[in-house]
Formats: structure tokens, C-alpha cells, sequence
């Protein structure tokens, strides 16, 4: 019986791991046995959690200027284009072309000449407008409180479902290197115990 010693520390060493990692979500709702009160770490600090990713997300990934940038890259001529023929034409052009007296001289031509000063005059605006509008959604844009309450209000068993598929091998080697510490330990004790 005592040279079962290594294989018993080795499942304690294993079962060990296996409870931490499941402890990680479980139990998702608190639980009180005696005087203790317990929860799995992330259903826990989820709010915790959520708000310290989006303060990461804020300070290192999107740091600041990153959507100002991205914005201010776009190239908005293409748009323009499509939005001045469309105001001209489906706008501009029919009310014109309703007006007394006027309306008889709004031809195909006049109307070809109107859009290219619109998209002429468009054109010219595209960097003030791009950082007006890079501005706003730069000031209007919360990133860090989208990102805490998407992570605090997240499904824990999504999640759960997502930690898993990305880290499953990674878990198995945590309860196995628990095994095999378990099965060191469990010789030493052995070895000097036959000592």
C-alpha cells in the first residue's frame, strides 16, 4: 500500500488543477456552505473584469487618436461623388426644374454643371469634415464603458464556452503537469519514508 503513495498524490495533484480551472466559472451564483460563501472567479469579477479589459482596450489597443486616424484614412472622394449626384439629381435638380420660369432652363447640361461644382466644392471640404466627424465619434464614442458593459452583461456560459475552445489544450496541461508534480512529490515522500 505505501508504494501507492506517488499514484495517490499524483490524482490529488491532477484533481487539484482540475478544480481550480473549474472554479474559474463555477458556481456562476454564490454558494454558502457554513460560513463560507463562494462563487467561481470570473462569474465573481465580471463587472471587475470587464471594466479592466476596457481600460486596456482604451489605454493600449485603441490608445488615443487610433479612431481619429482610421477615420481620417478613409477616402471619402468616391462617396462624395454618389452623394453629390445623388442630392443634384433626386434633390436639387427636380425642385429647380418645378420653378416658374426658371425650371425651362434646367437641362441635362446645367444639371451635369451644377454636380461637378458640387462635388468640386465637396472635395475641398473633405479634411475639415473628416476631422469634424472624427472629432465627434472620438468625443461621443465611450469605448471603454461599450466594452465594460458588453463584458459585464456577457452570457457567463458563452464565455465559459469561448475560454474553453481557446485555451482547452493549455487547461489539459495544467491538470497534467498537477498530476505529474502530484506523482514528485508523492515519490519524495515515498523515498524518505523507505529511508
Amino acid at each position: 500500500m505505501i508504494y501507492c503513495i506517488p499514484f495517490i498524490t499524483a490524482f490529488i495533484g491532477w484533481l487539484t488543477n482540475w478544480v481550480a480551472i473549474k472554479m474559474l466559472f463555477h458556481p456562476k451564483q454564490p454558494r454558502r456552505f457554513l460560513f463560507l460563501t463562494w462563487q467561481g472567479l470570473i462569474a465573481r469579477r465580471q463587472e471587475a473584469l470587464g471594466r479592466e479589459t476596457a481600460k486596456i482596450i482604451k489605454n493600449e489597443i485603441l490608445n488615443q487618436h487610433t479612431i481619429q486616424q482610421k477615420i481620417k484614412a478613409i477616402d471619402f472622394v468616391p462617396y462624395l461623388d454618389q452623394y453629390a449626384e445623388r442630392v443634384i439629381r433626386k434633390g436639387v435638380a427636380p425642385k429647380l426644374q418645378a420653378i416658374p420660369l426658371i425650371g425651362g432652363f434646367i437641362n441635362e447640361d446645367t444639371i451635369k454643371m451644377v454636380e461637378q461644382m458640387t462635388r468640386e466644392s465637396m472635395i475641398k471640404e473633405i479634411e475639415p469634415i473628416q476631422t469634424d466627424l472624427a472629432d465627434q465619434v472620438e468625443s461621443k464614442l465611450d469605448i471603454e464603458a461599450i466594452v465594460a458593459d458588453k463584458i459585464a452583461h456577457w452570457d457567463l456560459d458563452k464565455l465559459e464556452a469561448i475560454v474553453w475552445s481557446v485555451s482547452k489544450k493549455e487547461f489539459r496541461t495544467i491538470e497534467r503537469l498537477g498530476a505529474i508534480v502530484g506523482f514528485l512529490i508523492g515519490s519524495v515522500q515515498l523515498i524518505l519514508i523507505l529511508i
